[in-house]
């Protein structure tokens, strides 16, 4: 008999809309790969954890879409009768008897004759931990906000989401680093319960993009120059991108290069402003930045494809996917060798302290001036590519069901 696992869809539903965020597309995946698996039957639920104005019946239309069958496990829609649910005055009475404009109906069935419960992201919801018969395990991506607030805005989340967990929970980490991470920060988990499962970047979008004529149409739409280095991420604090910025104006400046940029693809995020400031410093050589904001996922194999070499040089990651996605579209890539990184480019990218300018700016140079390290890592990064698929995440997936179902 298959094992009934139950997927939370709360992160699909909070973000399929305008904000695909790489946690989203995490859940994505799994939803797409774990709803063909045949070793086990997959029903989704949302219940909304922060109760916004989604519905299983939107959910359902955006699964049939994107080709996922899989099972809603309730149903939630809008309440069809909420005196004066527009006052202010109601809107606060109505939050503080917890009456939402949505509500949700349980599939008891599903519910009571499910084994796994399984979220993506967010805290256990409390409407689950009724069902005694399921065992509940989150994915946790990192634990930056927690371990370093000063780059991040809030930590609250992340530790709803790990105190959820609980003593007899299971959890699902995307990295041996995060494991470790989880482990010292709440030590009374049992560590035989904390699996981990490495992420994938998708296939169909990440890919070597040898479409000239494409690639013509995005350098004109984007301003690009011909050669150019690219940093892919979130424009924040924790990213460095300021680091980037600085050490490439300093081997532009040191060394007369005349025929190169740097290209920053990323929206803004939480604290900015010095990322900005490095760049309004940059003064005669301000022509050589390009900042893209965000871009569409059509537009990234071909952006990544052509750019001279790749830098992501952050300062903490749960996974980091850029690097993957980079080497999977055969660019010489550099990161930084903390945290997850290293488990990521393992030898076939340059890791370098994140903090170094001089070792970044060697390496800079030294894969400007020559081609023959570029092809290198550029061949030895599609190799270690092919270690990662959202298949295999899937399958470990599966695996993980199995002995939480049976222990």
């Amino acid at each position: 008999m298959s094992i009934k696992v139950i997927l939370d869809a709360d992160v699909i539903a909070d973000f399929y809309k305008d904000n695909r965020t790489g946690i989203f597309r995490v859940a994505l995946e799994l939803f797409t790969k774990l709803s063909k698996e045949k070793k086990i039957k997959t029903f989704y639920s949302h219940l909304s954890l922060f109760h916004n104005n989604t519905s299983t019946k939107e959910l359902d239309r955006f699964f049939e879409e994107n080709s996922i069958k899989i099972t809603a496990a309730n149903i939630r829609s809008k309440r069809k009768f909420l005196p004066l649910r527009k006052e202010k005055l109601f809107r606060y009475l109505y939050k503080k008897l917890g009456i939402y404009n949505f509500e949700n109906k349980h599939f008891e069935d599903v519910f009571r004759n499910a084994q796994i419960f399984h979220s993506f992201y967010y805290p256990i919801n409390d409407g689950i931990r009724k069902y005694t018969n399921l065992k509940k395990i989150v994915t946790v991506h990192d634990l930056i906000p927690i371990l370093f607030p000063e780059l991040h805005f809030t930590s609250s989340l992340i530790k709803d989401i790990i105190a959820s967990i609980g003593e007899d929970g299971y959890a699902v980490c995307v990295s041996e680093n995060t494991k470790k991470d989880l482990l010292e920060y709440a030590p009374y988990l049992n560590p035989e319960h904390v699996f981990v499962s490495l992420l994938a970047a998708s296939e169909e979008l990440f890919y070597v993009c040898n479409d000239d004529e494409k690639f013509n149409v995005i350098a004109e739409k984007y301003k690009l120059p011909e050669k150019y280095f690219l940093s892919v991420g979130t424009l924040e604090p924790r990213k460095n991108v300021d680091h980037v910025i600085r050490t490439f104006l300093k081997v532009v400046k040191e060394n007369n290069i005349d025929d190169l940029g740097l290209v920053l693809v990323g929206a803004k995020g939480w604290d900015y402003d010095k990322i900005f400031k490095e760049y309004d410093n940059a003064e005669d050589l301000k022509d050589k930045i390009i900042i893209t904001g965000r871009v569409p996922d059509e537009d990234l194999a071909s952006l990544y494809s052509h750019a001279h070499s790749f830098y992501y040089m952050s300062l903490y990651e749960g996974f980091g996917l850029p690097p993957l996605e980079a080497m999977q579209c055969g660019v010489a890539t550099v990161t930084s060798d903390t945290s997850s990184l290293p488990e990521v480019v393992g030898n076939a990218g340059i890791v370098l302290n994140p903090n170094d300018v001089e070792s970044l700016s060697e390496t800079m140079l030294n894969l400007y001036k020559d081609d023959n390290l570029r092809a290198f890592y550029s061949q030895k990064g599609l190799e270690r590519s092919q270690m990662f698929s959202w298949e295999k995440c899937a399958d470990e997936h599966v695996e993980i069901y199995k002995k939480i179902a049976e222990a």
